[in-house]
């Protein structure tokens, strides 16, 4: 009976968490892809990374604080990459991630608006962030 109170007890938790996320739109370029999508916040300090790009490539991962103002983020894209990223926080929905796959670097702003985000990301050697007509971004 204890077991089954306490598993109800976790399951309350793991929703109300979720209640009271923080979304923050993310930017990320992985294996020379851009990427946009979402981060969420929870108020135990961790999170979920959910990003996608126009050809396909999609990246969904976890992130947590390890000290105040700085973590860990695990990405697992459907191109079977695995990117481990190191961020740290510029506010408490806002921040900045680097790190290495294994086609070379990749990074990753949260909360950020795309002017400023570009600042943070590491790009591909002769490209650039453009806004297309449309508004969408992409790398050129």
């Amino acid at each position: 009976m204890l077991a089954l109170s306490l598993a109800g007890c976790a399951k309350i938790n793991d929703v109300g968490m979720r209640l009271i996320s923080s979304s923050a739109p993310a930017l990320a370029v992985v294996n020379e892809t851009l990427l946009s999508g979402e981060v969420k916040l929870f108020t135990d300090r961790t999170g979920t990374v959910a990003l996608n790009a126009g050809g396909g490539l999609q990246c969904m991962g976890n992130m947590r604080y390890t000290a105040s103002k700085s973590g860990a983020i695990n990405l697992k894209c459907s191109d079977n990459t695995e990117v481990s990223l190191s961020f740290n926080a510029l506010s408490e929905t806002s921040g900045f991630a680097s790190g290495l796959g294994a086609r070379g670097p990749a990074s990753l702003t949260f909360g950020l608006e795309p002017a400023n985000a570009t600042a943070y990301l590491i790009l591909p050697p002769g490209k650039r962030i453009v806004t297309t007509a449309e508004g969408a971004l992409r790398l050129q």
